[in-house]
């Protein structure tokens, strides 16, 4: 027989173990909406970035005030594009030096075993990662310059759609969109390459058929930054598993500064050196230290992100840039779109997204084989 205060005792229990379960079920949420957000404010930062490498390019009005004229303190090209990059890892590096240590106590002793390992397979990767990236920002900061911040990020996007691509080609890797039983997957997955790809060109064709050097220029430096971007992706998936994310990032960081200085020695022809008037170098460099601490303020936030709620959510976040990107250059400079590049944004969006959620599909669906 179980007696009166025995019952009793349980009966208080059967309260307690429900609130426990109570807590962890709403701490749960909380921490996903924590990593939601941060996920989405760190995509913020990266899209209010892309608005300042516009502004440093070409003048602007700020919120449209007519007496309130910011930016174009240089001239889009390609030595400009190398400055501002090489004085904005001037920047980069030293803190991310600082904010490594925080994030992975072991950073320097893993690049020390690194550096002695004697492993030239891994050694000859993260060098060309590291390439392929600095390519990429030269290249995208080209196109910021010549062509509006939601067309250029826009056309960068497609780089999704080229690493699936690639990796196919290279590795044999399958990408299965939706479960076979409901769907083809080869089909479906096609027409999400198509809709990345018709996207692009809809959104593109504006800029192509404005008949401008400079505009062409920047559509095919949007695109060879998304290119570029894909194979950095491919070569970092690859490497990155003998290195922790955040020594390899630090790595990628210090080699892009040592690419841009060696850049910027090179002989370049007249019309692709980089200058700047004596009376807006002082705005160059605030304008540049402001984007090395958003993009090392970025980088912190969405490793905080990943850790609250993995890494393929967070890229699907990550995915909606161009749209955060067009909407902080309406609202801020007043570059708005067309229909039809509206039409192309939507496009490419809906497809990255798409194929994000697929990627996150899948790796779920391998962890409960």
């Amino acid at each position: 027989m179980v007696s009166p205060k025995q019952r009793s005792a349980a009966d208080q229990a059967i309260p307690q173990q429900l609130t426990r379960s109570q807590k962890m079920s709403k701490k749960i949420p909380k921490k996903i909406s924590i990593g939601v957000l941060l996920a989405l404010l760190s995509c913020l930062m990266l899209s209010f970035q892309n608005i300042i490498i516009y502004v440093i390019f070409n003048q602007s009005w700020l919120f449209g005030l007519q007496n309130v004229e910011v930016g174009g303190l240089m001239a889009p090209g390609l030595g400009n594009s190398l400055l501002i990059l090489w004085l904005k890892m001037l920047v980069v590096v030293p803190l991310m030096a600082f904010v490594a240590r925080l994030l992975y106590p072991s950073v320097w002793r893993d690049i020390r075993r690194c550096a002695h390992s004697g492993d030239l397979p891994l050694f000859s990767q993260m060098v060309a990662s590291s390439l392929f990236l600095f390519l990429s920002q030269v290249l995208l900061y080209l196109s910021l310059g010549l062509i509006k911040p939601g067309v250029a990020i826009t056309i960068f996007f497609i780089y999704p759609i080229v690493t699936v691509i690639l990796t196919g080609l290279l590795f044999g890797n399958r990408t299965h969109l939706f479960p076979s039983d409901l769907y083809r997957p080869h089909l479906v997955r096609g027409l999400v390459m198509v809709g990345v790809v018709g996207g692009a060109l809809l959104i593109s064709l504006p800029s192509l058929a404005a008949k401008q050097p400079s505009s062409e220029l920047g559509v095919i430096a949007a695109a060879g930054a998304g290119l570029s971007f894909a194979v950095y992706i491919i070569l970092t998936q690859v490497s990155a598993r003998k290195l922790n994310p955040i020594p390899y990032s630090f790595i990628n960081f210090t080699l892009i500064l040592v690419f841009s200085s060696l850049s910027l020695s090179f002989p370049l022809d007249q019309s692709w050196r980089f200058f700047v008037e004596p009376s807006h170098r002082l705005a160059l460099y605030f304008s540049c230290l402001g984007l090395g601490v958003i993009t090392l303020v970025s980088y912190l936030v969405q490793n905080f992100a990943i850790r609250l709620i993995g890494g393929r959510p967070a890229s699907i976040i990550g995915s909606t840039a161009p749209v955060l990107t067009t909407v902080l250059a309406v609202a801020i400079i007043q570059q708005g779109l067309g229909l039809q590049e509206i039409i192309g944004l939507f496009l490419v969006t809906l497809g990255v997204v798409t194929l994000s959620m697929e990627k996150l599909r899948h790796q779920s669906w391998k962890r409960s084989q």
